[in-house]
């Protein structure tokens, strides 16, 4: 029972992970450093999801949704090193992990 609940744990994680990341995907169309073509991609998918040609009819049960949502779980895996950088409390900060300054050892010395 205990392995069952970490899997339900796992899945409702990639959930909202996937969740959040689509809901930054406008930041990144936005963002004039993010290339062409990783926009084309993202705009490409949005197209075929609201386009009614399909590679599965969606009115074949749940079936139609399949190939809608392997899409977006493939184009979201493509793109998420760059969508995880305007995940944070300020998102107008993209951060570079080149410019991260870690563990730095400092003195202060307070005599006058």
């Amino acid at each position: 029972m205990g392995a069952n609940m970490n899997y339900n744990g796992s899945l409702i994680k990639a959930i909202v992970t996937l969740a959040r990341r689509i809901l930054l995907l406008p930041k990144l169309l936005k963002d004039p450093t993010v290339k062409l073509h990783k926009k084309l991609m993202i705009m490409g998918g949005i197209l075929y999801l609201i386009s009614p040609i399909d590679l599965l009819a969606d009115p074949i049960l749940a079936f139609g949704l399949v190939d809608d949502t392997v899409l977006i779980v493939y184009i979201i895996s493509k793109i998420k090193d760059e969508l995880d950088k305007y995940n944070g409390k300020d998102n107008n900060i993209v951060l570079e992990k080149d410019k991260i300054i870690e563990k730095v050892d400092y003195k202060i010395d307070d005599e006058i």
